[in-house]
């Protein structure tokens, strides 16, 4: 019996855990950039997946060399003990606490899932516990100190993991230091309908339309069911439309109306839905360069300041005797390309949002533009990195093309969508040469929430993105394309009760 247990102590358990680790190790070793992107993708080590990377494989291998040694046998398991303890509650957070589930890494058990993790790892700790019990026995050590010695470990595993999980989703959501996470198919495409044509983009939408407009065809406004069977198209008629020198002109749509602007003019029109016949409601008023309607006669505008010769938010109110103000200094940055940005009206948080395009910035304001709350998405360029020459006739210009950083960005109730142009830590090439990647932000707690990858469509890439509580939009190529949202998105989004639509 002696024999038997020496041997199942010093030679079966020790030598198991030499093929173990010595061959997970391997495995990361052969592979290491793709277990570092796992680790950096995991919900519980992102922020820590520098180090944690290399120290898994250093561990991994340092008690394999350890456990050949029989001095150094019992240290050995002991270390393997704290190390498949630590594994074991990692697998428990990832399965009970985790936003999401990511791909198992982890070489020899690669190919399992996270629940026959979880039960092969409890079965290496019984093992590992067995084996020290025998050694300290036949050591004549008393079983209360060995006890003791476990037990400190296995604390001592599990408190590390819980830390490294809790900090870590700290780090990730409010210091984040460049690495995304992205959860299992975060949208998931259902429906696409061909539009024939690239120049449309997203002018708005109601509760059955998404609404398009076209830069080709200015004055035309296209409405596809949110189904994607079918489409209408219609002609907007401004009223005294021949006065008018035409420029610039958007439309949107704000439901229950429909805007078409020209900020170069400047004018606005407005008529509800499904009415052709467009009435002005401003002129002269002021001259801008973005604009989002607040609600009826209210907007929010962008226009250039001759005062700082930068970009200005202000408010305009048609029905007022004097309808512009402007928010001098609303912007962060001097002059037009440094505040240059995408300007949002966010009518469920009735908040004003402006992302910048060339740092890594946005900001949330109240309707009155008073409040202003700075964010800063992700990556880490905080400075733009334009390059501005001054031609003969004074004017400004670009002298090379700038680095886009946020390049598009829609909202829906408190999740910001920001389609971004960086490359994150622990991501691949390859993925970004085949699809778009959007980055997500909470308005109210200023976190940074997750992000999915948009999949080109051949040579095409997703040009704009329209976010609804029910879908995800985008216009890639000549298509409209609609995608389904994972649950660990659409559960952030609070959605009033209504009848299921028809497909």
């Amino acid at each position: 019996m002696k024999t038997f247990t020496t041997a199942l102590s010093h030679q079966v358990i020790p030598y198991f855990f030499v093929l173990l680790l010595t061959y997970a190790a391997a495995s990361k070793l052969l592979d290491f950039e793709n277990f570092q992107i796992q680790i950096g993708q995991s919900p519980v080590l992102s922020a820590y997946a520098g180090f944690i990377s290399y120290g898994i494989i250093a561990i991994e291998l340092l008690v394999s060399v350890l456990l050949c040694f029989p001095k150094l046998r019992l240290t050995g398991l002991y270390i393997s003990l704290g190390l498949m303890t630590g594994f074991t509650v990692y697998i428990y957070i990832i399965l009970n606490y985790s936003e999401f589930i990511p791909c198992s890494c982890g070489g020899i058990l690669e190919k399992l899932g996270w629940q026959e993790h979880l039960i092969f790892n409890t079965g290496c700790i019984l093992l590992a516990t067995a084996g020290i019990w025998l050694i300290e026995k036949a050591k004549n050590k008393l079983y209360k100190t060995t006890i003791l010695y476990i037990t400190l470990v296995s604390i001592l595993a599990s408190s590390s993991i819980i830390y490294l999980f809790i900090s870590s989703e700290h780090i990730i959501r409010t210091e984040n230091n460049f690495t995304r996470r992205f959860p299992h198919h975060g949208v998931l495409e259902d429906k696409n309908y061909e539009l024939k044509y690239n120049s449309f983009y997203f002018a708005g939408y109601d509760e059955h339309f998404v609404y398009l407009g076209n830069y080709t065809a200015p004055f035309l406004l296209t409405k596809v069911d949110i189904n994607l069977r079918s489409s209408e198209q219609q002609i907007l008629n401004p009223e005294h439309y021949n006065s008018y020198k035409w420029s610039g002109v958007k439309i949107k749509v704000s439901p229950p109306y429909v805007y078409l602007y020209d900020g170069k003019t400047p004018i606005i029109y407005r008529s509800e839905i499904g009415n052709n016949d467009m009435k002005m409601i401003s002129h002269q008023d002021a001259y801008f360069d973005e604009l989002a309607p607040i609600e009826g006669d209210h907007f929010v505008l962008r226009a250039k300041s001759t005062k700082t010769n930068s970009n200005t938010l202000g408010l305009l109110d048609v029905l007022d005797a004097r309808p512009v103000s402007l928010r001098q200094n609303s912007l962060d940055g001097k002059g037009v390309f440094e505040t240059d940005g995408q300007l949002i009206y966010n009518p469920s948080e009735r908040s004003i949002i402006y992302v910048y395009y060339y740092k890594n910035q946005f900001t949330v304001s109240d309707e009155t533009l008073n409040r202003k709350t700075v964010y800063h998405t992700i990556d880490t360029i905080s400075t733009p990195k334009i390059k501005v020459v001054e031609m003969t006739t004074g004017i400004k210009k670009m002298a090379a093309p700038p680095l886009i950083v946020n390049s598009s960005a829609t909202v829906q109730q408190h999740i910001l969508f920001i389609k971004s142009n960086i490359i994150g830590k622990y991501e691949l090439k390859k993925t970004w040469n085949k699809a778009s990647v959007v980055d997500m932000y909470h308005t109210q707690r200023k976190e940074y929430l997750g992000s999915f990858y948009v999949d080109h469509r051949g040579d095409d890439k997703m040009r704009q993105m329209l976010a609804t509580d029910q879908y995800f939009y985008t216009l890639t190529g000549s298509r409209i394309v609609r995608y389904r949202y994972a649950h660990s998105i659409s559960k952030q989004f609070k959605r009033e009760s209504r009848k299921p639509l028809q497909e």
